[in-house]
């Protein structure tokens, strides 16, 4: 935008000027101009081309954005300045991403990308895994790579952090990938158990699982009967039982059922990818063999592949040689 043509668009945002529309993010509005979010998103073009009731009162309801991040957002698509988006820490530049992508903002995509790699390279932990999820939202390799270069480089000692236990369990599971060699193994079980367990995620033994998803199973296939009919309850055969006997499950019970099988499936795929060949007996025995998630049997079978002691070299060269893997 010209420079002498932005503070006469900063003045229709502040004055509300000849706003012809009412933008609704609970619990605030804002006085908008439709040709200006029109020309800026197509998300907002579609919204106000749309035939719906609210098209014709002028007044928009924008859900999953908090009021003061719209607020930023209106800052920079009315002067499409970038001076607005430095003044914001890096969480704020976050959100503005997921918006900027969300609605189709070339502009506030490119911008905010740039100025968080930029600052990258200073963020504390806590703000580059905060950087890692946002990125992994909007599916943005670049800053996903920027990410993970910095965690590596400059964490490694600290990759096993409160932080890491509040990303969502896809990236979770990412960041876990990322942690390959430059983690103890012993580091990356402790992590995955406290992530577990603040996040309260149900884990059953092997053999439990595989019945409580056959279960699972069933009880859906039950639900089918009849389209548009709702059941309170259901007549569910249990697994390798007669046909005579039946248990009565309450919707919520099934519904407890699947997201416990879900639960138990998603933290062994995240037990898969430790190591154990590369733990110490003792380790395993401490921390391991003092764990819930795994049962009897798979203990034995993982102690089995342990060593009897790691040597400092050994130790060097799969968590401290950082130089091998840039």
């Amino acid at each position: 935008m010209e420079t002498w043509l932005e503070p006469v668009f900063t003045d229709l945002l502040e004055n509300k000027t000849f706003s012809d529309c009412l933008i609704v993010v609970e619990p605030e509005t804002f006085d908008c101009h439709k040709v200006i979010l029109a020309s800026a998103s197509e998300f907002f073009e579609r919204m106000f081309l749309g035939d719906f009731k609210e098209s014709k009162c002028g007044q928009f309801i924008v859900n999953d954005v908090k009021p003061k991040t719209f607020k930023y957002f209106l800052e920079y698509i009315y002067t499409y300045n970038i001076k607005n988006l430095k003044k914001h820490n890096s969480t704020v530049l976050v959100d503005l991403l997921v918006v900027g992508t969300k609605w189709l903002v070339a502009s506030l995509q490119s911008d905010c990308v740039k100025l968080l790699t930029e600052r990258a390279k200073a963020m504390t932990i806590g703000d580059l895994l905060e950087l890692f999820q946002g990125a992994y939202n909007v599916d943005n390799k670049s800053l996903i790579d920027v990410a993970k270069k910095n965690l590596k480089e400059r964490y490694k000692n600290r990759m096993n952090c409160y932080e890491a236990l509040m990303l969502t369990s896809d990236v979770f599971e990412q960041y876990l990938i990322v942690t390959d060699r430059y983690m103890e193994e012993v580091e990356r079980f402790k992590m995955i158990q406290d992530y577990v367990n603040l996040n309260g995620l149900h884990v059953g033994d092997a053999e439990a699982d595989k019945n409580e998803a056959s279960g699972v199973l069933e009880i859906e296939d039950v639900n089918k009967v009849g389209e548009g009919i709702r059941k309170e309850l259901c007549d569910v055969k249990p697994v390798g039982d007669t046909a005579t006997k039946a248990v009565e499950l309450h919707v919520g019970d099934q519904q407890e059922m699947k997201l416990k099988a879900i639960h138990s499936k998603y933290v062994r795929t995240l037990l898969g990818y430790i190591k154990y060949e590369k733990m110490t007996k003792a380790q395993f025995y401490e921390v391991v063999g003092k764990s819930s998630l795994l049962d009897f049997k798979e203990k034995f079978e993982k102690f089995n592949l342990t060593a009897w002691q790691y040597s400092d070299d050994e130790c060097d060269s799969e968590c401290g040689d950082l130089n091998s893997h840039k």
